[in-house]
């Protein structure tokens, strides 16, 4: 005998996962990107909320959408789904995203889509797809966001002497693979910052205290437990930088409120937030050097911060481009 299930038990098999796009040939490619970083789940994609909103399930887990349609992707996630992330992309101002992301967690990924490329850049869509749709995996390692026979380089700095001999030694290697002196400076810089978040901002007492953010003059020497990981990676396209320190302390807020103060002070100053060890404008710092910034926090147990640049783009052109910006945590 056949059971027939009740229409209330039948699970619900609708997409998961919608993109919402006026233009055609973007929304297939892009549609394709999300189905194979979601181990080829079904994407709903289409041009027209409503057309969007009837294929969907109820249960829908993410939404990449352009920036004209954020107003309603914010509505969706506050009013209609609750585990909703919203990647949106853009290739015009990046502060009304910032802004809106302060106030609506569900904005997961802001993707700045250069105005020379055919679409958004299918390796940004592949990686929020993979860490919105697996939240519970590890933050990717930097070598893990590159294509095979890519060269990296890990170094464990420890002291004030380890961070600058890491700063000049990426510099170097950055000019070695290619990057134009102005553009291995600017990776030597955000280097320079990354280490410093992660030495002095980061590190905290068994009571919970910061240990060095009080002083980012003075010396310090970590021990083996407390020191952050810094990876440096190149494929001739790209360069990366990433530092992952033992904390898990950074949190969405230092990010978006760390940046919107250093873009609105003009990227200057050194005014410096460490009532919570976050890193004030450095983090401004790091993301307006870089073409995408990636925010990846275990609370309580790591954070990762990967800066990419693009070497076929020139520091002028750089200057002008929509900088990306994720924020993963757990």
């Amino acid at each position: 005998m056949t059971l027939l299930a009740h229409p209330s038990l039948e699970l619900d098999v609708r997409p998961r996962i919608g993109i919402l796009e006026s233009n055609r040939v973007v929304l297939q490619r892009a549609a394709r990107v999300l189905r194979s970083a979601s181990s080829l789940l079904d994407v709903a994609a289409e041009s027209d909320p409503a057309s969007l909103r009837a294929l969907l399930s109820d249960r829908l887990r993410l939404l990449a959408c352009d920036a004209a349609d954020l107003d309603l992707a914010v509505e969706w996630a506050s009013r209609r789904y609750r585990d909703l992330a919203v990647i949106a992309c853009t290739s015009g101002a990046m502060d009304p995203l910032l802004e809106a992301a302060r106030s609506a967690p569900a904005i997961v990924s802001m993707i700045g889509w250069p105005s020379f490329a055919s679409m958004p850049r299918p390796w940004e869509l592949a990686l929020a797809t993979r860490r919105i749709m697996d939240p519970g995996a590890s933050a990717p390692r930097l070598s893990e966001l590159f294509s095979w026979g890519a060269a990296t380089v890990k170094l464990r700095p420890r002291t004030s002497h380890d961070r600058d001999v890491a700063v000049t030694e990426v510099t170097s290697l950055a000019e070695r693979a290619g990057a134009p002196v102005r553009v291995a400076k600017r990776v030597g810089e955000v280097a320079h910052e990354m280490i410093m978040n992660a030495m002095y901002d980061a590190p905290v007492d068994a009571a919970g205290i910061p240990l060095h953010a009080h002083d980012r003059k003075r010396d310090v020497a970590l021990a083996e437990h407390e020191a952050p990981t810094f990876r440096f990676a190149a494929d001739g396209v790209h360069v990366a930088l990433q530092i992952v320190d033992p904390f898990g302390r950074l949190e969405r807020h230092h990010v978006l409120d760390g940046i919107l103060r250093g873009r609105k002070a003009g990227g200057g100053g050194e005014v410096l937030d460490t009532s919570g060890g976050g890193a004030g404008l450095g983090l401004s710092r790091i993301y307006s050097q870089s073409t995408a910034m990636i925010v990846d926090v275990e609370r309580g147990r790591s954070t990762s911060v990967t800066s990419f640049f693009d070497l076929d783009v020139s520091p002028r052109d750089a200057r002008t481009m929509p900088v990306s910006l994720h924020l993963f945590e757990r």
